[in-house]
């Protein structure tokens, strides 16, 4: 028995929904390689999710990644300590 076999009847819509999930890496490593099988049916599906896969990898080469001052750092997390205090948190 093949292992598509096993697979069930593939939803386009479906695959929307998890695309992105994919792509965020917020699927176990069973579900993303399920995924995967799963839109090989469909090339209409492989073909978007390999443009947005694309996409993602452009947008992450593409932006400037810059980091913020240690005082800026520091300002943030005294005020997420006030306002945590403030709450009795």
């Amino acid at each position: 028995m093949s292992m598509e076999k096993n697979l069930p009847q593939h939803d386009c819509r479906q695959f929307v929904k998890q695309v992105f999930l994919v792509l965020d890496g917020e699927l176990s490593k069973e579900e993303e390689d399920l995924f995967i099988r799963d839109i090989k049916r469909c090339q209409h599906c492989l073909e978007h999710y390999n443009i947005e896969k694309e996409f993602k990898a452009y947008l992450q080469k593409s932006v400037e990644r810059k980091q913020c001052s240690e005082k800026l750092k520091t300002d943030i997390i005294s005020q997420i300590r006030s306002m945590s205090a403030g709450t009795g948190q």
